[in-house]
């Protein structure tokens, strides 16, 4: 499950900065309060290090989709050239094929 509160120092008074993304209120902590909560700077590297992450993910995922279509196309128009070259006869329309 998602961590939903985060410790920080203020970067300007750097005091400890406790906040709670799922109500979006923050207080101030106490030093003694402090459960080892991450600097700014680190949530933030966690932070582009999971969208890189997810942006390799969608980009594979979107490599691998536009592979996909490209062999079904591929298959479709081999499909058609065997449909071409298939010389049986065929009726002409649906009455016919009594």
């Amino acid at each position: 499950m998602a961590e939903t509160i985060f410790t920080f120092s203020c970067p300007c008074c750097s005091k400890l900065i406790e906040v709670d993304t799922r109500s979006g209120k923050a207080r101030a902590v106490r030093p003694d309060e402090a459960k080892g909560g991450r600097s700014l700077d680190q949530l933030l590297d966690a932070h582009s290090r999971e969208q890189q992450r997810l942006g390799d993910l969608f980009a594979s995922a979107k490599n691998d989709q536009t592979k996909e279509a490209d062999r079904l196309a591929a298959q479709l128009e081999r499909a058609k050239q065997e449909a071409k070259k298939d010389k049986t006869d065929r009726p002409r329309n649906i009455f016919d094929l009594d």
